[in-house]
């Protein structure tokens, strides 16, 4: 699913006049109207944090907020990925469950793969990604085997995968055992398996005592260090894995699974092909000594959680953040595995913590997973970064209708900018960027829009267009009367007012539209003002509703691509 759902010009004058035809019968609804001025433009949107009240981490003081640019990119037709940042300067990364190029692979089933591709390229806006084929991977006695850790270090690939159960009617529910580390000495071109199977007692980690029993390392992710490791502390790959204790089931029926978890694990081992399959060259997180230094032990039965948030901690990736001298953790809340997921980023000047909560975001994705910062694409100052992940599964399978928020989350390999804010970074005071503004989290539809122009700009915090800037505005193609925008939210919301702001030029100018709600009213709206230095602002009673249509019904005779510079629209 896609975000601009964007109908064909031929079809939608046709579907205008249905809806039309529609608010005719429909209550017409009483609001007043008044000009407003046009606020400051937001360079970029920060997520908002929305921490339960039982969150445990203190916020950061250094790293304050996380903000989109709006820029992104999506890849392939597949999801796993891990990008490793090799000495060759590409990006060696798993991927399963779709496509890479021509190339299929899915991790369950009679036969499970799991496949492998290289991703070239300095800029996350033009990347080539490269199948290398798949391997298939004996899950039993569990059901499905998938990618899990992948590093690529001194031209060695070490790529691991780990195991799944279903159960309850859920998504991959019961998390497995690591079976360990597949190895490549020619960038993915053969392989040699992993002595260990996932059978319990023959898996690399002497866990679980019993079939489909709890894990603590049962999925690890290499840290990412950088290219070829390059800012290991010691030398040393480190692993973080989310596990649990005890499959207590009592909050969640996914308590532990591919997503979900009640604690996070570390491990270390100095990476090397006769290393990386034995167990006994490991180290484990053993918790903090009085002195505030961190313990380790070899001894996997002394191991505690790095950090524990019972039913809220799931899916784990850390990289390290060399600019700022930060390691950054992404931890993925999956819920029931099914549903709408969090995200929320810590970070810490130290691997072993104390970690510190930069962003809690609630239903980011709105159903976002496997999130993790490719050391690649951190800035030279540290402070702009790309986000990495795959999201909305279920809209593929299950009939779930989770939007693309942000824009451009889908079942691929996702990339978005972010800034990573510090208490001096100020952002403009304005409605626009206000959690009462809610446009910005709903799915859009246009009757069109102009090729050279996008979509998002419709809702993306500026008040900006042609002659200036034509990506922060919506220009329909070639449309007059005949244009109409759709906004809608996966829940019903309370609204009270609409922000309308024509598009900046002289040419193309709204003087009257409709606007037309799913609780059954319509408005009537005026005419914009035409150099959008100022809005339209309609304002009515409280009302509930899903859905709102803008039909734009009369414009000015020079008009050639209608359209609006920004679209908000706000809660009481």
């Amino acid at each position: 699913m896609k975000n601009t759902d964007t109908i064909k010009t031929s079809l939608i004058s046709f579907f205008g006049c249905i809806i039309i035809m529609i608010a005719g019968c429909f209550k017409t609804s009483s609001g007043s109207e008044k000009l407003v001025d046009a606020p400051q433009s937001l360079p970029y949107r920060i997520w908002p944090s929305e921490p339960p009240k039982d969150c445990p981490f203190k916020q950061s003081k250094d790293i304050t907020a996380m903000a989109f640019t709006g820029r992104h990119k999506e890849y392939t037709g597949a999801d796993t990925w891990y990008l490793s940042w090799a000495s060759d300067d590409k990006m060696y990364s798993p991927w399963t469950d779709g496509n890479v190029g021509s190339e299929g692979s899915t991790s369950y089933g009679s036969r499970p793969t799991t496949g492998q591709a290289v991703i070239e390229g300095s800029d996350p806006m033009n990347l080539t990604v490269t199948s290398l084929g798949t391997t298939p991977g004996d899950p039993k006695p569990y059901e499905g085997r998938y990618p899990c850790g992948s590093l690529v270090y001194n031209g060695i690939w070490y790529y691991g995968t780990y195991t799944l159960a279903n159960a309850y009617g859920l998504n991959w529910p019961i998390l497995g055992p690591c079976p360990g580390f597949r190895i490549s000495k020619d960038f993915g071109k053969t392989w040699q398996d992993t002595p260990h199977t996932p059978e319990p007692g023959k898996a690399l980690f002497p866990e679980p005592e019993k079939f489909k029993g709890p894990v603590k390392i049962g999925a690890p992710h290499f840290v990412d260090f950088g290219k070829n490791m390059e800012h290991s502390p010691d030398g040393k790959a480190y692993l973080v894995g989310h596990g649990a204790t005890e499959m207590d089931q009592e909050d969640r029926k996914a308590n532990l699974s591919w997503i979900t978890s009640d604690q996070i694990y570390l491990c270390r081992v100095i990476p090397s092909i006769e290393n990386i399959n034995d167990e006994s060259k490991y180290e484990y997180f053993a918790g903090i000594d009085n002195d505030g230094n961190p313990r380790w032990t070899d001894d996997f039965k002394k191991i505690k959680p790095l950090l524990e948030w019972d039913n809220n901690m799931g899916c784990v990736t850390i990289t390290y953040n060399a600019p700022l001298k930060k390691y950054l953790m992404c931890v993925t809340d999956g819920v029931t595995t099914m549903s709408k997921f969090n995200t929320y980023i810590l970070a810490a000047d130290r691997i072993t913590g104390p970690w510190e909560l930069v962003t809690y975001m609630k239903d980011f994705g709105q159903q976002a997973y496997f999130v993790n910062f490719p050391s690649k694409f951190i800035s030279a100052d540290g402070k702009t970064a790309w986000l990495c992940y795959s999201a909305n599964f279920t809209n593929n399978y299950a009939g779930t209708n989770w939007l693309p928020n942000p824009p451009g989350s889908s079942y691929r390999m996702c990339l978005q900018e972010v800034k990573l804010l510090g208490s001096d970074d100020k952002l403009p005071d304005t409605p626009l960027g206000s959690k009462k503004n809610i446009a910005p989290f709903a799915q859009i539809t246009v009757s069109s829009v102009h090729p050279d122009y996008q979509l998002l700009g419709l809702t993306d915090g500026a008040v900006e267009g042609y002659p200036g800037n034509i990506m922060r505005e919506w220009a329909s193609n070639g449309e007059k009367n005949t244009a109409m925008v759709r906004l809608t939210w996966n829940e019903h919301q309370t609204i009270s007012r609409v922000w309308l702001f024509d598009r900046p030029n002289d040419l193309d100018q709204i003087n009257s539209g409709l606007l037309v709600f799913s609780d059954g009213t319509t408005l009537k709206t005026g005419q914009l003002p035409d150099d959008a230095k100022k809005g339209l602002e309609i304002s009515f009673e409280p009302k509930t509703t899903e859905w709102l249509v803008f039909i734009i019904n009369d414009v000015k005779r020079s008009s050639l691509n209608i359209g609006l510079s920004e679209m908000a629209v706000f809660t009481p």
